[in-house]
């Protein structure tokens, strides 16, 4: 094969392997500018970083969620500012042997080239076991004596196994990634690889990360249409409104009641009314049980209305206390039996139409261009002949 050949199938390769490259990979941060929604994290490891031989403790603890750019924003930092990684795998045994052959001798060696080096400790709240033995105590001491700057993530930092870590280290608590972060994010992407989403479907991807960007990546290439989206919110929501229920349905204890209201934060409200007032009938079996939580079902609505209609959301509270802990508190015992929720009709309903909704709201977009009205309006005043003209 000739220098060109091999040239064409190098090119080839490259953009194959692009093609089929993992998103969280692909869009990995580069540089500190491309670490969106970090930037206290940032500001704190390139002060650690700049300030290092001043500071009494020599190494960073970045403790915060799986996922919340803890890795990611060491390795872009570093490249900004001329740094080396030397990163110790989280699947590697950490017993006092190999830290100290690892970690001890790269703590103290200068690189190669002389550049500047971080040296990352990846998960450290992993060591665990008769094999990681020793790890910790060998940390400590090279944290104590190393000439260069360490960092450690942890997702966990009530982890009892990194006390005494804790002590000797500089702990920066790495915040969840923020909705519109995420969301932005998506959305540069989806364009980037020309994916055919909607605005919704990215917002609803962005909420079920909880502000997980690998998760987040990984969804928005896995699913392909916003029908599979949509499904995949239903479900997750789903697994959500059934722990909210059983709390509300199988406790009268007020504190694990008023958990509940924490519990449903990421559920739309009018959804777990619907949800609670489904399930009445399919948990309590006396007629006063049933009566009295309709009535406080029937309160939270009235409540709900006002919210609507004159956009006074602090009334959501009250809302929330009536169908949570009033409906809660409806039944004279937690009746202990298995209960088979069931999906509000409304709901089921919804969740089988998206994709004719979909297309009446295209066609009604469509309507409005020719029409010169707005699409709400078109979808009251032409749509209804058009599902005629379908089921004609």
């Amino acid at each position: 094969m000739n220098l060109c050949n091999w040239r064409v199938y190098w090119l080839s390769f490259s953009r194959l392997n692009e093609m089929f490259m993992n998103f969280v990979d692909k869009y990995f941060p580069e540089n500190i500018d491309a670490l969106v929604g970090l930037g206290e994290t940032v500001n704190k490891i390139v002060e650690f970083l700049d300030n290092f031989r001043k500071e009494k403790k020599k190494a960073l603890l970045l403790v915060g969620p799986e996922g919340g750019g803890k890795t990611c924003s060491v390795y872009a930092i570093a490249k900004t500012k001329g740094y080396e990684v030397v990163e110790v795998n989280a699947s590697d045994k950490r017993n006092a042997e190999n830290v100290r052959t690892i970690i001890g001798s790269a703590s103290k060696q200068a690189t190669l080239l002389g550049k500047p080096k971080i040296i990352l400790i990846d998960e450290v709240d992993g060591l665990h076991g008769n094999s990681d033995r020793g790890g910790v105590k060998e940390i400590n001491n090279i944290v104590k004596n190393t000439s260069f700057p360490i960092i450690m993530t942890a997702n966990n930092a009530y982890n009892a196994k990194i006390k005494s870590i804790k002590a000797n280290v500089k702990v920066v608590n790495v915040k969840r990634r923020s909705y519109w972060s995420i969301y932005n994010l998506l959305k540069f992407v989806a364009a980037k690889e020309a994916i055919n989403l909607s605005a919704q479907s990215l917002k609803k991807l962005a909420s079920m990360a909880q502000g997980d960007v690998r998760s987040a990546l990984n969804d928005l290439q896995n699913l392909e249409s916003d029908e599979e989206v949509v499904e995949l919110y239903e479900r997750q929501k789903r697994v959500n409104i059934f722990e909210v229920l059983k709390i509300i349905f199988k406790s009268r204890n007020i504190d694990s009641l008023i958990k509940a209201l924490d519990d449903f934060s990421d559920l739309e409200l009018k959804d777990v009314l619907l949800w609670v007032a489904e399930n009445i009938i399919v948990e309590y079996e006396k007629p006063h049980e049933i009566r009295e939580a309709y009535d406080w079902i029937s309160r939270a609505d009235v409540f709900m209305g006002r919210i609507n209609k004159r956009m006074h959301w602090r009334l959501m509270y009250y809302a929330k206390l009536l169908f949570t802990i009033g409906v809660g508190l409806s039944k004279d015992d937690m009746y202990r039996k298995f209960s088979r929720f069931q999906v509000p009709v409304k709901i089921g309903k919804m969740v089988k139409s998206v994709k004719s909704r979909n297309e009446l709201k295209t066609l009604a977009a469509e309507i409005g261009s020719l029409t010169h009205c707005s699409r709400s309006k078109a979808l009251v005043e032409y749509a209804p002949y058009y599902k005629l003209w379908l089921n004609a």
